[in-house]
């Protein structure tokens, strides 16, 4: 079911792959494309670079199930530092559950657990709080890695659910692009320095930047920057 890619093989050319085996395109987000498996059972995250996601998806292979995160299957790396995740299909959720479970686990940069007397909006409570500790300690561990960190991204949008209808949180956490874009245009190095020459140009890849009429100027000014090529 899943094309088979070699180590240097490109985001670009990992859709291609996957759409020449019957995987069709469902969805692009800022940071990735998602493409559905022939019998729609699977999902298939395909991007030249994403941090944030990249920390998550690892924390859902080694951690703990938790009903409310996305079944991820395998992670398999592409060139650079991109990267296909394989996860099980999901759908949109119905607004109000999704909004429930945001309010359940808190919003902002940190999740934190809904004030002392106010109703609990979902009953399976030792998951949540599971949960919960589970994306603080990957708050934590972006604050430590990255410079531009954007901490917690938990949101309905970010709430997908399963043909069944049991929700899941799909995607918490985020670098934050518009700092990395504005250290790019205004020459800033040192704001940089989390990532390679290749990770940048990985960047500029990704789908917000197929629809913006910035891009070019963008690698101009990244050709100008000195930095290191690894």
């Amino acid at each position: 079911m899943h094309p088979s890619f070699a180590p240097e093989t490109t985001a670009d050319q990992a859709r291609a792959l996957l759409e020449s085996a019957g995987w069709r395109l469902v969805g692009a987000g800022d940071w990735a494309w998602v493409l559905a498996s022939p019998d729609d059972l699977w999902a298939a995250r395909v991007t030249p670079f994403d941090p944030a996601f990249r920390l998550f998806a690892d924390a859902c292979l080694v951690g703990s199930p938790n009903r409310f995160l996305v079944r991820i299957d395998s992670l398999v790396p592409l060139r650079h530092k991109g990267y296909v995740v394989y996860m099980e299909r999901l759908h949109p959720a119905d607004e109000d559950r999704a909004a429930r479970l945001v309010r359940s686990l808190g919003r902002g940069g940190t999740t934190s657990a809904p004030p002392q007397g106010s109703r609990a909006d979902l009953v399976e409570h030792a998951a949540i709080d599971d949960l919960r500790l589970q994306i603080n300690d990957l708050l934590a561990t972006g604050g430590r890695r990255f410079r531009t960190w954007g901490g917690a991204d938990i949101r309905p949008g970010n709430i997908l659910q399963t043909a069944g209808g049991q929700l899941r949180l799909t995607d918490p956490l985020f670098v934050h692009g518009p700092t990395i874009v504005t250290a790019i245009r205004e020459g800033r190095a040192d704001a940089l320095g989390d990532f390679s020459r290749a990770d940048l140009e990985d960047f500029l890849r990704i789908p917000a930047f197929a629809r913006s009429t910035d891009t070019e100027a963008l690698r101009s000014a990244l050709d100008a920057l000195g930095v290191e090529s690894s």
